[in-house]
């Protein structure tokens, strides 16, 4: 053998063990980047489910302290007073989570973050006005359409499309809850005119609670650190036409069970003021309004078993329509999906 041979099937070994010792290497780095891709799904999920279970917690929880705590045993009926009183707790406690270095207070543009508040307080006095207008079944189904109008409203805006088995979900859910809620009930202009301003309002705020927070590169708290206060300066000009204040300066808000009441509707209104920018940030505007379908359905689920509130068979049947559409949503919204976005909306699609 000769020594060119020799060299020869000698770098023929070291090219095999090479490439022997790179398809190792590749393999691993592969199971390590499948293990980090893992590691980092579970860790979104969690945060959803978290974010997912504050909502829901904090939402239904405020519901019936209000009701029970708030209204009926401290004796406060002023409800747009208590959203203002939630808005400057949440604040405060804002500013005291931005002291304890939990985030830093990004300065904006006030301007900037104005159209959500301004939706959202519209959201609280055309709801208001609808009340006065409408009867409660009314007003509950009204809430139905801001599913339809955030679907239209992200593909008019947004250029944000949702896959068929998406928007087919959407029937049995919708479906579900205006048979839960529906009773005898009449419709008349003017309180027709107020839920349509209230479904338009509740549903920018919604789409708008993530896109500012994209737009404007604001986490959670930050964003609410502008929202709060804003929006109690914008109702103040809205108490007095929705409360009474000659009841309201005369009312005992100090007293022990007030103090008590209000205390901890504001613990769980912070709850959820914070777990809505939170939820919506981490999964879209339609997932967070038909989150609110879960939370109907809790709400007459609890007041049935802890407080002996009437459930017929219409509700039990809405219900359960209402779940069966949930867990179609669900499934639609784990499925692989690439919605068609509309090229003239290309730039925008990037700040749902």
């Amino acid at each position: 053998m000769t020594l060119e041979e020799l060299k020869g099937i000698l770098l023929a070994d070291i090219r095999e063990w090479l490439k022997y010792e790179c398809s190792r290497g590749m393999r691993a780095i592969e199971g390590t980047f499948c293990f980090v891709l893992e590691s980092i799904k579970i860790m979104s999920i969690m945060q959803v489910g978290f974010s997912l279970t504050l909502n829901v917690v904090s939402s239904v929880g405020v519901i019936f302290i209000n009701k029970r705590l708030v209204f009926d045993y401290a004796g406060f009926h002023f409800g747009t007073a208590l959203t203002m009183i939630h808005f400057l707790i949440t604040f405060v406690a804002c500013l005291g989570f931005a002291r304890a270095q939990f985030f830093d207070i990004k300065r904006i543009e006030i301007k900037r973050v104005m159209p959500i508040c301004f939706a959202f307080c519209g959201y609280v006095a055309f709801n208001n006005l609808s009340l006065l207008y409408n009867s409660v079944a009314i007003y509950q189904i009204a809430k139905i359409l801001c599913t339809p109008v955030i679907v239209w409203l992200e593909w008019h805006i947004y250029g944000k499309t949702q896959s068929r088995n998406t928007l087919l979900a959407l029937i049995p859910v919708c479906l579900g809850i205006f048979i839960t809620v529906y009773s005898d009930s009449t419709l008349n202009l003017l309180g027709t005119f107020w839920a349509a301003l209230a479904v338009i309002a509740n549903s920018l705020y919604t789409i708008w609670g993530k896109t500012k927070q994209v737009e404007l590169h604001l986490s959670p708290l930050q964003i609410l650190t502008y929202q709060a206060p804003i929006s109690f300066l914008i109702l103040v000009f809205c108490l007095p036409v929705f409360d009474p204040m000659s009841d309201l300066m005369a009312f005992p808000l100090f007293t022990a069970k007030s103090f008590f009441a209000i205390s901890l509707s504001c613990v769980f209104a912070f709850g959820v003021n914070f777990s809505f920018f939170l939820f919506v940030a981490q999964t879209s505007p339609l997932t967070t309004n038909v989150l609110g379908y879960l939370k109907t359905v809790l709400v007459f689920v609890g007041g049935f078993v802890f407080f002996d509130s009437p459930l017929t068979f219409q509700n039990v049947s809405g219900i359960l329509l209402t779940l069966v559409g949930l867990a179609l949503y669900t499934t639609a919204k784990m499925q692989p999906q690439q919605p068609e976005v509309k090229a003239s909306s290309e730039e925008s699609s990037g700040k749902v």
